[in-house]
């Protein structure tokens, strides 16, 4: 007999000995849905393994940032609004009211005997600028004369060529401002092209011009007869800021100073408006900073001041006018509502300093190169604050380090391994923890 194939698949079934039929396509399907089960399960044991810990420890707070350690420079600095302290000497004062012109100028070394400024009468201004008025008049007069004529020659063309070069000398001196090579100039080519007037007019004698530098002539000898030259007797570095105090604050002085002495200079000066070409009748105008040395007074907190002896070494550094010197402690004063007056001596400064009495400074009393770490990362710190721990990471675990602390700011720390610790250093690059409070030693950290 014949099998007809009727197209359909025959079902295999298992028999199982309750008797029950099962087919194996169910079986397959179990199988996969069992399978599936299995991996689910599986990943959510290793979710919980894994990340569960570090979830734990990071809202336990036992999570803590890591940094490395690297090098890195601490000033240790005292800030203080300082007096100076300067030997000076007033110059002879004006017999009449008006203003200077200086010859030399502020914080510019003289010698002895020059002239270092001449006053004017107030009324002078007006004369200069009449004078600068009848140049004016003169030079177009005698221009109009020559072209006229129609009168060129070489010479006038050598007096062109001068005047555009004193021109880009006077324009440099503007850019670069040189007050002093800016008049100067000025004057140079007034003088150019007056002989170019000359020239071109060939030994006018019109009578206008005549009358006109006449008129001058008068003008300059009322203006010289108005006019005293100041000179000094002595050398040194000349200023013209005059606060009162060249008298009162001395070097001979400078160790009796108190506290409340320097907080009443300070606040009279901070009222003081100078006036920079003003001149009183009977009153100095111009002084003499005579040597090289200077001095500077400040009162300081009690507690910074124990760091300092007399005769100590530092550095001084006043940010406004970018300047920084070295400079020696002279002499401390005994302790005042927890201020102590502090004098320092140095050598350099006089000039850049002239204009100035008080000034911003910095007490640069230590500057350490090193390895740099945040404040915030030590503990135990001792109470002189020379020493303290830090927490290191190593392979994982957490292990303490005893360390100096060679300099400190607000901020930040210079540290090393104490002498005695040589098997339990801190090197460059270690890894550390910037918050260990909740970390012991032995602790596992994660990264």
């Amino acid at each position: 007999m014949r099998k007809i194939d009727t197209g359909e698949k025959t079902k295999k079934t298992i028999e199982f000995p309750t008797g029950k039929k099962i087919s194996r396509e169910e079986t397959e399907t179990d199988r996969k849905k069992a399978f599936k089960g299995i991996t689910v399960g599986t990943f959510l044991i290793l979710f919980i393994i894994l990340y569960v810990p570090s979830l734990l420890n990071w809202v336990s707070g036992t999570h803590t940032a890591q940094d490395v350690i690297r090098n890195g420079i601490i000033e240790e600095y005292i800030q203080a609004r300082a007096v100076l302290i300067r030997d000076e000497a007033l110059l002879k004062p004006s017999s009449f009211d008006g203003i200077f012109i200086p010859e030399i100028h502020e914080g510019e070394k003289t010698a002895a005997y020059s002239c270092i400024a001449m006053v004017m009468g107030r009324e002078s201004d007006d004369l200069l600028r009449e004078i600068e008025d009848i140049n004016a008049k003169i030079v177009k007069t005698r221009m109009e004369q020559a072209e006229k004529a129609d009168f060129f020659s070489a010479d006038l063309a050598k007096l062109d060529e001068e005047i555009g070069k004193r021109v880009r000398k006077l324009i440099y001196a503007c850019n670069s401002r040189s007050f002093e090579e800016m008049g100067r100039q000025r004057a140079e080519i007034r003088n150019i092209v007056e002989k170019k007037a000359e020239i071109a007019a060939g030994g006018s004698t019109d009578e206008y011009i005549t009358s006109l530098q006449n008129k001058k002539r008068a003008i300059q000898d009322m203006i010289e007869q108005n006019t005293i030259q100041v000179r000094s007797n002595i050398s040194g570095i000349v200023s013209y800021c005059i606060d009162g105090y060249e008298d009162v604050l001395t070097p001979d002085r400078a160790n009796d100073l108190t506290v409340d002495e320097l907080d009443r200079i300070r606040e009279r000066y901070a009222s003081i408006h100078a006036d920079s070409r003003s001149v009183q009748k009977g009153e100095p105008f111009a002084k003499i900073i005579k040597g090289i040395d200077m001095y500077m007074a400040a009162d300081i907190p009690a507690d910074k001041a124990k760091k300092l002896r007399t005769r100590d070494s530092i550095r001084l550094r006043i940010n406004s006018i970018g300047f920084e010197t070295p400079a020696s402690i002279v002499s401390m004063g005994n302790a005042e509502n927890d201020r102590v007056v502090i004098v320092v001596k140095m050598s350099r400064g006089i000039d850049v300093l002239s204009s100035k009495r008080v000034v911003d400074v910095d007490f640069i009393i230590k500057t350490e190169e090193g390895l740099k770490v945040p404040l915030k990362c030590l503990r135990d710190i001792t109470a002189d604050g020379t020493r303290g721990r830090i927490m290191l990471v190593r392979n994982n675990v957490a292990v303490s380090r005893l360390v100096d602390i060679v300099c400190s700011d607000d901020e930040y720390a210079i540290i090393r391994t104490p002498e005695n610790e040589y098997e339990r250093t801190v090197s460059l690059y270690n890894i550390y923890l910037i918050n260990p409070d909740n970390i012991e030693e032995g602790d596992i950290v994660s990264k």
